[in-house]
C-alpha cells in the first residue's frame, strides 16, 4: 500500500503548488502561471537526475528505449493541450459546470489504460472509481440548480474534453515510465520520465510565451520567489505522481489523488470560516465510500 502514501503526498504538494499559483495569477497570465509549474521545477529535476546517475551517457540509454520518447512526448503535448482547453473553459460564465465534469478524468484514465495498456479493473474497482468520481463532482458543484440548468451547454463538452486530454497525458506518462525496462528500480524510471516530462512542456510553453506573451517574463521575474515555491511544490508533486504510476494503475492513483480537493476544501473552510453545505458533506461521504471500495478491490 506504499502507493497510497505516495499518492497522498502528491496530492498535498499539488494543492500547495496550486495555492502559490493562485497568488501569482493576479500578476501574470494563466499561460505564464502554467509555464512556472514546469520551468521552475525543471532545475530540481536536472539536479536530481545528474546527482543520481552521475553521467550524461545515461541519456542515450533512455532515448533508445522503445517507445519512451514517443510516449513522453505525447504525454507532454496532451498535458499542454489540456491546459489550453481548461483556459478556454474559463472564458465562459458557466465554466463551473465544465470544470466539475473535467473531474471525470479518472473514469477516462481507466478507459485509456484498458485501450492503450490492456490493464483491466474488476467490478469492485470500477464501482469505486464511479462512486468516488460522483462524490468529487458533487463536492465541486457550488450551485446544484445552476449545474443542472447548464448540463447540456457547450461547457459540458469542453469540460469532458479537458478531462480527456488530462487522462491521455497520465496514461502516456505511465506508459513512458514502464517502457524503461533496462532500469533497475522504479525510482530510476521516475527520475528519467520526470526530467523529460518537465523539459518538453517547458520548451513548448517557452516558445508560446516568446511569440505571444513576451512581456510575461518580466512579470515572472518580479514574482521570482513565489515562482520558486511553485517550482518546489510542482517538483515534489510530479515526482510523487510519477512514482505512484509505476507502482499501480494510474486510475487507482488518480482516484485516491482526488483527496487534493478535500485538502483545498478543508483549508478554505479553516481560513475563511465558511459554512458547510449539505451537498458538500454528501460529496465527501460519497467520495470516501468510493475510495474505500476502490481500495477493497485490491485486497
Amino acid at each position: 500500500m506504499n502507493w497510497i502514501i505516495v499518492t497522498v503526498i502528491a496530492a498535498f504538494f499539488q494543492n500547495l503548488r496550486s495555492s502559490f499559483q493562485k497568488k501569482i495569477n493576479k500578476d501574470v497570465s494563466t499561460i505564464a502561471s502554467t509555464y512556472v509549474r514546469f520551468s521552475f521545477a525543471l532545475p530540481l529535476a536536472l539536479i536530481l537526475f545528474f546527482v543520481y546517475f552521475r553521467e550524461f551517457a545515461i541519456i542515450r540509454e533512455i532515448l533508445i528505449q522503445p517507445g519512451f520518447l514517443i510516449n513522453v512526448t505525447l504525454a507532454s503535448i496532451f498535458q499542454v493541450i489540456f491546459t489550453f482547453v481548461l483556459l478556454y473553459l474559463f472564458k465562459f460564465s458557466n465554466f463551473v459546470v465544465g470544470t466539475s465534469l473535467s473531474k471525470t478524468e479518472v473514469l477516462q484514465v481507466a478507459l485509456f489504460e484498458y485501450l492503450i495498456l490492456s490493464e483491466k479493473l474488476n467490478i469492485i474497482g470500477i464501482s469505486g472509481i464511479l462512486i468516488s468520481t460522483l462524490g468529487v463532482i458533487i463536492l465541486s458543484i457550488k450551485n446544484l440548480k445552476f449545474f443542472f440548468q447548464n448540463i447540456f451547454s457547450k461547457t459540458t463538452l469542453i469540460g469532458l474534453i479537458s478531462g480527456l486530454f488530462l487522462a491521455l497525458s497520465i496514461v502516456y506518462f505511465r506508459s513512458a515510465a514502464l517502457s524503461l525496462e533496462n532500469f533497475e528500480s522504479n525510482f530510476e524510471k521516475v527520475i528519467a520520465t520526470l526530467l523529460f516530462g518537465l523539459l518538453i512542456p517547458t520548451i513548448i510553453l517557452t516558445i508560446y510565451l516568446l511569440i505571444f506573451e513576451k512581456e510575461e517574463f518580466r512579470k515572472l521575474y518580479n514574482d521570482k520567489y513565489d515562482c520558486m515555491l511553485i517550482g518546489i511544490g510542482g517538483f515534489f508533486a510530479s515526482l510523487s505522481w510519477f512514482y505512484a504510476f509505476t507502482l499501480i494503475q494510474a486510475s487507482f492513483v488518480r482516484a485516491v489523488g482526488q483527496i487534493e480537493l478535500l485538502f483545498s476544501y478543508f483549508s478554505s473552510r479553516y481560513f475563511f470560516k465558511e459554512k458547510v453545505k449539505a451537498t458538500e458533506i454528501i460529496g465527501i461521504i460519497i467520495f470516501v465510500f468510493g475510495v474505500t471500495l476502490l481500495l477493497f478491490s485490491r485486497v
